[in-house]
């Protein structure tokens, strides 16, 4: 049998030695990429003042497009926004009053789409409810920025539609009670009224 040689068993140990190290170096860079990872912290996209205003414009860009569809009849609007206030107020009468919602909005009434964006937004739709929200905004206000006045409107509008849409009530309320089991009767009714509320971000740049 032949023997190695001795400078054959160096280059092996040479070669194993390689090996190692190279190992070593792949077992190192991956814990300093894992520490790096773990201590990193989050970039926070909201606090950057340009991706907040480019999400405004993309929001205002997109309603306008959405106005130029509603209709210009703007009595035609009014009378169906009177006639929903008036279901409301009638027991019974809240898909009607619905109805009325929607063709209101068609017409794009502005009180309409505040009603029809807490309808959506009570519905979980968020998307629905931010197209109709951001509509009645830039009907207020051609420049795009969200009236202060609209959130308190909204608030009385979601109690109003809370009420008459039992059903949904319900389901909100055991939402908001299994994740906040201290709270009970008119504190969960106001709980699930803010996070209705608050599906909709705010329009403002």
């Amino acid at each position: 049998m032949d023997l190695p040689l001795p400078w054959m068993r160096v280059g092996e140990d040479l070669n194993d030695a390689f090996v190692w190290l190279v190992l070593l170096g792949v077992v190192l860079l991956v814990t300093m990429l894992v520490s790096g990872d773990s201590e990193a912290k989050p970039v926070d996209y909201e606090a950057d003042p340009a991706v907040k205003r480019r999400r405004w414009e993309v929001r205002v860009q997109a309603a306008r497009r959405l106005l130029e569809v509603c209709l210009t009849n703007a009595a035609n609007g009014e009378k169906h926004y009177q006639e929903a206030e008036r279901r409301l107020a009638t027991p019974g009468s809240e898909a009607l009053a619905d109805m009325e919602i929607e063709q209101a909005c068609i017409y794009g009434h502005w009180r309409a789409l505040l009603h029809l964006a807490v309808i959506r937004a009570m519905e979980r739709k968020p998307q629905e409810a931010i197209w109709a929200f951001d509509k009645a905004v830039l009907k207020v206000n051609p420049a795009g920025i969200e009236p202060d006045d609209f959130r308190p409107k909204m608030v009385g509008m979601a109690l109003v539609w809370l009420e008459v849409r039992s059903g949904l009530a319900k389901v909100w309320e055991e939402s908001v009670g299994r994740r906040h089991p201290g709270l009970s009767g008119s504190q969960l009714r106001a709980k699930a009224v803010e996070e209705i509320i608050e599906t909709i971000p705010p329009l403002k740049p």
